[in-house]
């Protein structure tokens, strides 16, 4: 719907991308930030504020009289991303275990489908209704749905960490995600080679170790640095980041190589939209599939069990597509196979963040793996975006098949380092958070 909100608000496409540029900002800097507020305040009451915001930005972009209001308003969107690491930090703190796996599955599940019908809705609604105030309204109204649920039906957390606020540490990780952020999003247009790339990398570069070493002598930092690099937290940590980098990433890779013209290009099958749209829906189902079945295998095969099978099921999907993407077959075949690695990462990974975290500091746990992921798709999105564009066909705008395989091979090799990440990862004990405990101890 963006070329139609260009329209209503009489902007150019350029302009248009601030539109969504500024609502994944604000998300990157809402994530951690309010994750650790909820682990010190409540993860319901920083949940009922999120949502509460949410509400507001949406109303501003519905009723704006004007573009720069509609931006704030996307801005007061951003977080939105938070809602899921409260969540699942609410479950941890209420049901643990193979109960708590499960239900966490089906969050992730339930988000994943709602995703797709979102989409595929949206759609819908836009040949019915020709205002597009009314159609801004739509998630309004879904939102308020969850402001009922949120104040009626869901329970506070009883489990607290440090009241203290580190507001130096917050301060600096705000700068540090926006100058982040800002430099992967200027490289998607202009190339890692440019200014508008190069200085907020190397600010954020530069701020990521001043804030570590400030981190390390704080006595409740905004964000444990030896929590996140302990033994049994960062092969998960490093296995989200590489899992954002191919989910994120691969989307509209995916969109253009089906709706690529073979007889033009010679790679695709000059698929229709709709058509398109099953892949992409079916993918996700697959997905809320094996986030709400992962629990099941965790039993015989235990945790990191379930990650390596996913993470070998992600590799086998981008082999497939290298050396199997003339048959159609065979694209469906790796179509299931990205699903389902995807709904076990999805399901698994949050999952086990949650029990190996100590209980006192699960939504800032959650919400780094949140972060980090995030942080993978937008590397991703910069990294690729400059291999397509040196892959270019002389005369077109599309990449050749070679731009295609080299990102499907930089996708497999992830996971491959994935599967060798996660060998570093202990085996599980009754308590994983005495293990944490051990590595974040200090002397």
């Amino acid at each position: 719907m963006f070329g139609s909100i260009a329209k209503h608000f009489n902007v150019s496409d350029a302009d248009i991308t601030w539109f969504n540029t500024l609502q994944t900002l604000a998300a990157g800097v809402c994530v951690p930030i309010l994750a650790k507020l909820g682990d010190i305040f409540g993860h319901r009451r920083v949940l009922r504020i999120s949502i509460i915001t949410v509400l507001i930005g949406g109303l501003l972009v519905a009723l704006a009289p004007s573009f720069e209001w509609a931006l704030l308003g996307r801005v007061l969107t951003g977080p939105l991303a938070v809602w899921l690491p409260l969540e699942i930090a609410l479950v941890h703190n209420k049901i643990t275990g193979d109960t708590a796996r499960k239900s966490i599955g089906l969050l992730v599940s339930a988000l994943t489908i709602g995703a797709v019908f979102g989409t595929l809705a949206s759609g819908l609604i836009a040949s019915l209704v020709s205002s597009m105030t009314i159609l801004l309204l739509v998630p309004v109204a879904i939102t308020v749905l969850c402001v009922i649920i949120v104040y009626t039906k869901v329970p506070e957390s009883d489990i607290r960490t440090n009241p203290k606020i580190d507001y130096i540490g917050f301060v600096g990780l705000a700068i540090f995600m926006m100058a982040l952020l800002w430099g992967l999003r200027s490289a998607q247009g202009t190339g890692f080679g440019s200014a508008a790339a190069i200085v907020p990398l190397v600010i954020a570069a530069v701020v990521l170790v001043a804030w570590v070493l400030y981190e390390l002598r704080v006595d409740v930092p905004a964000i444990h640095v030896r929590l996140v690099t302990s033994r049994a937290l960062w092969p998960a940590y490093a296995t989200s980041f590489l899992f954002g980098m191919v989910l994120f990433g691969t989307q509209t890779i995916t969109t253009t190589f089906l709706a690529g013209n073979p007889d033009l290009v010679g790679y695709g099958f000059a698929f229709k939209p709709g058509t398109i749209a099953l892949f992409s829906a079916g993918s996700a189902l697959l997905a809320a599939v094996g986030a709400s079945t992962f629990a099941y295998l965790a039993k015989p095969l235990g945790m990191r069990g379930v990650l390596v099978t996913a993470t070998l099921l992600g590799v086998a999907a981008n082999l497939v597509l290298i050396f199997g993407h003339d048959s159609v077959g065979l694209v469906v075949l790796s179509t299931v196979l990205s699903g389902l690695s995807g709904g076990f990462l999805l399901g698994a990974l949050p999952a086990l963040v949650a029990e190996v975290s100590p209980s006192d500091q699960t939504g800032i746990a959650t919400g780094v793996y949140n972060s980090l992921k995030t942080l993978g798709g937008s590397a991703a999105g910069a990294i690729f975006g400059v291999i397509l564009a040196s892959f270019a066909i002389s005369g077109t705008k599309s990449s050749s098949l070679g731009g295609y395989q080299t990102i499907w091979a930089m996708c497999a090799a992830a996971f491959i380092v994935c599967v060798f990440t996660l060998i570093f990862m202990p085996k599980p004990r009754h308590d994983l958070s005495e293990l944490v405990a051990e590595d974040v101890s200090v002397p």
